[in-house]
């Protein structure tokens, strides 16, 4: 059964979009300081059914777009909603944009549920109709680039039914888009055709699809090849982009949409991924004591006042490193100095002792991990440790102050002992961040966990462990409910363990750009709120407009990202760790 969720109000609140329209009358001008945007109403068909879209196109000089989006509407028809997001698009991202119909030029905006419950079913029931309705969208569109005002790949992405539409094009083998996205789709047992060709991006409601369904769709999608990511959103409701329902979530709304855009400039040729490996470390060693007596060294990386992250309602300022399973060394400081260079206070922390940093033999290496994956507590207590050093040798005043605005992240081992950190209940910590963290036989969680929780996993990695499991262990540590700080879990399709680990034999220069975006803007997005336990939103100065035709105001985070802008093909990853194992490091 499909939710009533997906209903939308007869009035919207533009977040995101440059401008609310009234698209009453055709063509129509969207003007802003920065941004002119033209929706054009476009009538076409589908055999003998009368079919009619709206395309968006970004202001005169960028044109031709470099590419296409497709909208696919949700069980109300195409309507206000995908016009606001066909804007956007346009406006935000600089694509053309086309919200496509599904239903019929009469069935724009349907208000009963029970007509809603039928239409919905019968393409959902369907595929061959309900691709033969995408494909006469796709074929329009394709037709009108002759009149230059796009060029380029086409992507097509789709809310609830549309969500579930863009799953069943990518499940039909068909090779017309270059990227698809699914948000809160409602998922079914898809007939399954060849390969999936396009790349794919679903984005998924914590309390929406259960995690066994979602586990099953990676199934799917994995016996046919396909180039996947999905994320999970902690305590989210089945249509959380929809604004002013009930499910609406501005955090999630925005968190998808960032997700989004940036999977697309790379999908479609825009950006190539690159893996921001510095060219050198940056580091200052800090020597400090554990209180059992144990010599540490871990490496401070301070950025320059220049770069150094300004904005005063930003919750993360400061990083705390947890290395992978052969100790702190270079990879760490590199993206300690990764992190300096963007903005950030970063100290790759210690864990085994001063002396057990370099070219440990591999049975050095599985001993320490084991010791401190099974000693949770000494584990929990090198990490306070370095929370402890960092805060002592970072200068307290307006710029270099904390203010309790402290990340920590990890890999391998190091992720495991990150999440670990979160499920103590710990609250010196914002984030936790764990890349390919070992998340089998973890310790139950506390009563709340106060960071929120970030898991960015290879889709192929057995040390993730049972999604299903996991989840629900986040949510206990939420009194029952979506943890207190929220969760998110990415999983990324062909991704084994080690994925950002430089020449090893794990790397995968596509998860480790996407995970380290992810996180940067977790930590941009990210802003003080009153209540500790409350879900940061990066939306809080924003105030929704009583007239419904006026220009609401919005802040667009800008994040710094790992990739450049430039086409060709995928830049190799450099080896320049000379000290590290390779076998070893995809071994961990």
């Amino acid at each position: 059964m499909i939710s009533p969720w997906c209903a939308k109000p007869k009035s919207l609140s533009v977040l995101f979009a440059a401008t609310f329209l009234q698209f009453l009358t055709t063509p129509i001008t969207s003007t802003t300081a920065e941004v002119t945007t033209t929706l054009t109403t476009i009538n076409y068909s589908d055999g003998d059914h009368s079919l009619q879209g709206f395309l968006a196109l970004p202001k005169t000089t960028l044109l031709p777009a470099p590419a296409v989006v497709l909208i696919l509407p949700d069980w109300d028809g195409v309507n206000d909603y995908e016009k606001t997001r066909a804007v956007q698009i346009a406006s935000e991202l600089g694509y053309a944009a086309f919200a496509a119909d599904i239903y019929g030029t009469e069935l724009h905006n349907v208000m009963e549920l029970s007509e809603k419950m039928r239409l919905s079913t019968l393409y959902r029931n369907d595929e061959s109709l309900f691709l033969s309705r995408i494909q006469a969208a796709i074929d329009l569109m394709k037709d009108r680039s002759r009149d230059e005002d796009y060029i380029g790949p086409i992507g097509i992405i789709g809310y609830c039914l549309g969500g579930t539409g863009v799953l069943v094009y990518a499940l039909s083998g068909a090779t017309d888009a270059d990227a698809l996205v699914s948000l809160h789709g409602g998922l079914l047992d898809f007939e399954v055709g060849p390969a999936v060709i396009p790349k794919l991006l679903v984005l998924s409601g914590g309390e929406d699809d259960t995690a066994t369904t979602i586990t099953n769709l990676e199934l799917t999608l994995d016996s046919v090849d396909a180039i996947w990511e999905i994320t999970r959103y902690s305590g989210i409701q089945h249509g959380f982009t929809v604004f002013e329902n009930p499910a609406y979530d501005a955090w999630a709304d925005a968190r998808s949409w960032s997700s989004m855009s940036s999977f697309l400039t790379e999908a479609f040729g825009i950006e190539q991924y690159d893996s921001g490996e510095p060219a050198e470390s940056r580091t200052n060693a800090i020597e400090y004591e554990d209180v059992d007596g144990t010599s540490l060294r871990g490496y401070l990386s301070v950025p320059d006042r220049n770069t150094l992250a300004h904005d005063t309602e930003r919750l993360v300022r400061a990083v705390i490193i947890i290395p992978d399973w052969d100790g702190v060394n270079e990879y760490e400081k590199l993206r300690a100095t990764m992190l300096s260079d963007a903005g950030y206070i970063a100290f790759a922390a210690d864990i085994y002792g001063a002396d057990l940093q370099e070219d440990l033999t591999f049975d050095q290496m599985v001993a320490q991990s084991t010791y401190y994956r099974s000693n949770s507590t000494l584990y929990h207590q090198r990490m306070q440790m370095a929370i402890q050093t960092l805060r002592s040798n970072v200068v307290e005043d307006d710029e270099f102050g904390l203010d309790g605005r402290i990340a920590i992240i990890g890999y391998c081992f190091g992720g495991t002992g990150v999440v670990q950190y979160a499920f103590s209940g710990a609250t010196d910590v914002a984030v936790a961040v764990a890349f390919h963290g070992g998340l089998t036989d973890l310790p139950p969680a506390a009563p709340t966990i106060h960071a929120r929780v970030v898991v960015l996993s290879g889709g192929i990695d057995d040390a993730h462990g049972n999604q299903t499991e996991l989840e629900e262990e986040l949510d206990r540590g939420g009194g029952g409910g979506a943890a207190a700080a929220g969760w998110e879990i990415t999983r990324y399709a062909g991704v084994n363990h080690g994925f950002t680990n430089w020449g090893g034999l794990g790397y995968n220069l596509r998860a480790d750009a996407r995970s380290w975006d992810e996180m940067m803007s977790i930590f941009e997005d990210m802003k003080q709120s009153p209540d500790p336990t409350s879900t940061p939103s990066i939306f809080e100065d924003m105030k929704q407009s009583p007239d419904p035709t006026s220009t609401p105001t919005s802040k667009s985070p800008k994040k710094k990202s790992k990739k450049v802008k430039k086409a060709g093909p995928e830049k190799s990853a450099k080896k320049s760790l000379k000290q590290k194992n390779a076998k070893n490091k995809s071994l961990n």
